[in-house]
C-alpha cells in the first residue's frame, strides 16, 4: 500500500540544517525573505509550513531550489504570499518522513512605514559591496566582490507614493568621493516605490570599478527596504549580468585568475546549472550574478551626474581620451 511516504528509509536520515533563519531564536530577520532549510536526503518529498506566534496560519509555496552545486545538499524554500509582519515572532515547521523539527524567530523592525518620507530627499546612502554575499551563481564569484574598488552611493532626489528617484555612482571607498571617471545612472519608474518602505530600482546598467578597470552590471535590479527613520537601509538584493570577457579584461594579466579565456572563466565561476548565457551580442558570456545582504548607510557625501566615461572636469583620466573633445579646457589636464 502506498501511504505517500518515501520508500527508502534512508530519505529520512539526512542532515538537516536551518539556512534562514540562521539559527533558533534569531531576532532580526527581513521581514521579505524566504524560509530555507538544506536536506541531504528526502527533501523531494518534505514541506515547510509557516505560522505567527499566535498560530495564525500564514499562506506561500514550498519549492525545491536544484540550482546548487554539485554535492551541495537540497534547499527545501518556503516563500510566503505576502511580505511577513515585522517586528513579529514567527515558527516555520519542515515536515518530512513524519518528523516536524522547528524553528521559532522574529522579524526585524525593518517592514514598519517610514515616519517622514520627505525627510529622505537629498540624502545619500553608500554600499560597501565587498560586505555582501554572492548567492548566485556559486561561491567562487564571492572573491569577486572582495576586487571591487569603489563603493556605490544611491542619492535620493525625490519619493512620492509609489516612484523613488534615484542617482547612482561609484565612490572611493576609502575617502567617500565620487568617481566622476565612471559615468552615473539615473532611474525614475513609476511602482518603484509601490510597497513602501521598499523600493526597487531598474533594470539599469550599473557602472563600477574591478581591479581598475571599468566594468559594468549589465540588467540590473536592485530592491532593498529603508528603515523607519530613514537611517539606512537593508535587506538589498543586486542581480544582474556580466559579462566574462570584461572579467578577463580586468582581471586577465594582474595574476588573478588563472586564466585568459573568458569560457572558462564561466566554466570556473558558473554553477552547472547556471551556465553563462548569451549577452546582447548573442555571445555566450553573461554570468548572472545575485548578491544578497546588500545594505546602505546614510552618508554626509554627495553625488553629481556624470554623463561620459573619462570625460569630466575632475577624471584624470580625461587627459589620455581622445574622445573627450572638451579635455584640453580641465585644470586636472594642466598639471
Amino acid at each position: 500500500m502506498d501511504d505517500g511516504k518515501p520508500s527508502d528509509a534512508a530519505q529520512c536520515n539526512g542532515t538537516i540544517r536551518t539556512i534562514a533563519p540562521a539559527s533558533d531564536g534569531q531576532s532580526n530577520f527581513y521581514f521579505r525573505d524566504n524560509i530555507v532549510f538544506s536536506m541531504t536526503e528526502g527533501a523531494e518529498q518534505a514541506n515547510i509550513s509557516l505560522q505567527s506566534a499566535d498560530g495564525s496560519i500564514i499562506d506561500g509555496s514550498t519549492w525545491l531550489d536544484d540550482q546548487v552545486e554539485e554535492g551541495d545538499p537540497m534547499r527545501i524554500i518556503f516563500t510566503p504570499d505576502e511580505p511577513l509582519e515585522p517586528e513579529t515572532e514567527h515558527v516555520a515547521t519542515l515536515n518530512y518522513c513524519g518528523k516536524t523539527p522547528s524553528v521559532r524567530f522574529q522579524t526585524s523592525m525593518l517592514g514598519l512605514p517610514i515616519e517622514n518620507p520627505d525627510s529622505l530627499n537629498g540624502w545619500t546612502y553608500t554600499i560597501d559591496l565587498s560586505k555582501a554575499r554572492v548567492a548566485k551563481p556559486s561561491n567562487t564569484a564571492q572573491a569577486l566582490l572582495t576586487l571591487v574598488d569603489n563603493h556605490l552611493a544611491l542619492q535620493v532626489n525625490g519619493l512620492s507614493n509609489d516612484t523613488i528617484d534615484v542617482t547612482i555612482a561609484p565612490t572611493d571607498a576609502d575617502s567617500g568621493i565620487q568617481d566622476t571617471c565612471i559615468p552615473s545612472l539615473h532611474a525614475n519608474m513609476p511602482n518603484n516605490f509601490k510597497a513602501a518602505p521598499t523600493f526597487m530600482v531598474g533594470p539599469v546598467d550599473v557602472p563600477f570599478s574591478l581591479a581598475g578597470y571599468g566594468i559594468r552590471l549589465y540588467d540590473a535590479t536592485a530592491t532593498a527596504t529603508f528603515a523607519a527613520d530613514g537611517s539606512y537601509f537593508a535587506g538589498g538584493t543586486i542581480a544582474g549580468n556580466l559579462d566574462a570577457r570584461d572579467i578577463v579584461e580586468a582581471l586577465g594579466n594582474r595574476d588573478i585568475l588563472p586564466t585568459d579565456s573568458p569560457d572558462t572563466v564561466c566554466d570556473i565561476i558558473a554553477n552547472a546549472k547556471l551556465p553563462c548565457t548569451e549577452c546582447q551580442d548573442g555571445e555566450p558570456y553573461c554570468l548572472f550574478l545575485e548578491v544578497r545582504d546588500v545594505r546602505g548607510t546614510l552618508s554626509d557625501s554627495s553625488i553629481e551626474t556624470v554623463e561620459e566615461l573619462n570625460c569630466h572636469i575632475d577624471c584624470e583620466n580625461s587627459c589620455d581620451n581622445s574622445a573627450c573633445e572638451v579635455a584640453d579646457e580641465f585644470p586636472v589636464c594642466w598639471l
